[in-house]
């Protein structure tokens, strides 16, 4: 359990933004193959039509080979939607597989214009490839190929030197097209990323509201069960917050949640879930039998006290903590545990003077003096 979970679960981050490339990438494998079959298919009938004193029987061959890969990966993507991480592999595929067709045809002809081939395959590599490596390596093997069938064929620099500028050109138009296919993909993942962060985070403290932590721990528990380990769930309410607002305006009382909750952050494991149950509530799930209510209590006082001396709102606050705990054998849910917590602070808080000293877990009280 490390913090990437909490970015998986809230689809923050570069991942988010390199699954979208992955998907797009994936999405496009069906209309690229079905692309390049009617790319084959046309070349054929063009040479039927119109034969060209260049044309060979080999490079009839690789057009028929070539169609058949291209409509067989297309009848596998349309009968099943291709893996988003499979996407930039079977894409690389066919911008190889269109390639070597390409090297086929200028060698085989000696026909310097079949360098249009691999002009249209160059501009496809920024059209189908989303990830950096993928597009990369599929340039070096575009242009590497070239230059090998360019020493095999032979002739001037004077018969190359166009075609090497047109090369050129269309890899810059590969790098332009890359560039915003990119931009359009990250805009619409930002604009997901903040649509969910606004459905799932407290505007004011930056943690997680209830339904964003109702996400994130049903996700944990789910952990905890197939790890046998058990699920804390601490559930906190700040004394007093009333009086603070009548007393020296809601700006105060906004001044205090906004320092508790950079409290709780800073006290708190990394991978546990914070969240903001609501006006001065707070809850924190985590895995294992969490910190102890008076530990917690202690905790966020002493750091409110460090981080703010000279506020004497802050560092008079009083908080009450309730605990339960989710042990692997127990049959409770993410509900139960957090009603039990509530109950909990709601117990101890009643029973400050006398000391409360039990532990709520989902099946009852355990005293530690019984």
């Amino acid at each position: 359990m490390t913090e990437s979970f909490r970015h998986r679960a809230s689809g923050r981050g570069g991942a988010a933004t390199d699954r979208a490339y992955d998907a797009d990438t994936a999405w496009a494998v069906l209309p690229v193959a079905i692309s390049l079959v009617l790319f084959y298919v046309g070349l054929a009938l063009l040479h039927h039509v119109s034969p060209s004193e260049h044309a060979t029987r080999l490079g009839d061959v690789a057009t028929a080979v070539a169609a058949l890969i291209a409509a067989a990966i297309a009848v596998a993507a349309w009968r099943q939607r291709i893996p988003e991480h499979w996407g930039h592999a079977v894409v690389t595929g066919l911008i190889a597989l269109t390639t070597v067709y390409a090297a086929v045809l200028l060698i085989s002809t000696g026909d310097h214009q079949e360098t249009a081939t691999f002009l249209l395959v160059t501009v496809g590599v920024g059209v189908g490839l989303l990830r950096t490596r993928w597009f990369l390596a599929s340039l070096a093997f575009v242009w590497l190929t070239w230059l090998v069938c360019v020493s095999l064929v032979g002739g001037s620099l004077a018969q190359w030197d166009h075609w090497a500028f047109f090369m050129a050109t269309s890899t810059a138009l590969a790098v332009v097209v890359l560039a915003l296919r990119r931009r359009s993909i990250d805009a619409a993942t930002a604009a997901i990323r903040r649509a969910t962060q606004a459905a799932t985070e407290d505007p004011a403290t930056g943690l997680s509201n209830r339904r964003g932590l109702a996400m994130l721990s049903r996700e944990l528990v789910a952990i905890a069960r197939r790890s046998g380990d058990a699920v804390s769930c601490s559930f906190l309410d700040v004394d007093g917050l009333k009086a603070v607002n009548d007393v020296y305006g809601h700006d105060a009382g906004d001044r205090v949640i906004l320092a508790v909750a950079q409290a709780l952050k800073a006290t708190s494991r990394a991978t546990d879930v914070i969240a903001r149950w609501g006006g001065d509530e707070f809850v924190v799930v985590g895995l294992g039998g969490g910190v102890p209510p008076t530990e917690m209590e202690a905790r966020l006082r002493g750091w409110l006290v460090q981080h703010f001396p000279s506020d004497a709102t802050l560092t008079s606050l009083q908080v009450t903590v309730g605990h339960a705990i989710l042990e692997p054998w127990d049959e409770g849910d993410v509900e139960r545990l957090l009603w039990v917590a509530d109950r909990d602070m709601y117990l101890r808080r009643s029973m400050r003077g006398g000391g409360a000293r039990g532990i709520v877990t989902v099946d009852g009280i355990y005293d530690p003096d019984r």
